[in-house]
């Protein structure tokens, strides 16, 4: 498979824009959520003394003592981000499943398109051999007619029953 190198799993896929970076919406999200961590982590906590130095002991206190009144139980927080972390995954597993029928309506629609020029065109040749048969059966009737040679008894049923008798197709045969 030619096409483009992911840069989250390594693995070899064919574009379908020309800026696309990743096979699928899960490994874009996987980079992002660990680029995230990543810049979470190399932010770190502030160090108090370099808190201090700057004069802001007091706030720092003020700080501390609201954080632990809005805190919530810590088995609650462990609960809410097992929850989002749930939502996340199954938000990724359907982007993924919406990718993926994307493809394959418009594969779909491909098919379809080509069914339906494909139908066209053979109603077309059906049309013209059918009008075909028909200029041949009035000229051999017209022919059998001028000659006085006798049709099969099968093919002057077929003609009377399309309504081709000998009176209504004699002006023909003496026009030709």
């Amino acid at each position: 498979m030619s096409g483009k190198k992911c840069r989250e799993c390594g693995e070899r896929f064919e574009p379908s824009r020309s800026s696309q970076r990743f096979c699928s919406t899960r490994c874009a999200n996987r980079q992002r959520d660990r680029r995230r961590r990543q810049a979470a982590a190399a932010m770190g906590p502030v160090p108090a003394a370099a808190v201090r130095r700057r004069g802001f002991d007091s706030k720092l206190g003020q700080m501390e003592t609201h954080r632990k009144a809005s805190v919530r139980p810590a088995a609650d927080l462990a609960s809410s981000r097992q929850r989002q972390e749930s939502l996340r995954n199954q938000l990724r597993s359907q982007a993924v499943d919406i990718d993926r029928l994307e493809a394959e309506n418009t594969e779909h629609r491909e098919v379809i398109r080509n069914l339906r020029s494909d139908v066209a065109r053979l109603q077309s040749i059906q049309q013209t051999d059918a009008h075909d048969l028909v200029h041949l059966g009035g000229k051999l009737l017209a022919l059998t007619q001028a000659t006085g040679v006798e049709l099969h008894d099968s093919t002057k049923a077929l003609f009377r029953r399309r309504g081709w008798t000998a009176t209504k197709r004699n002006p023909e045969s003496q026009s030709q």
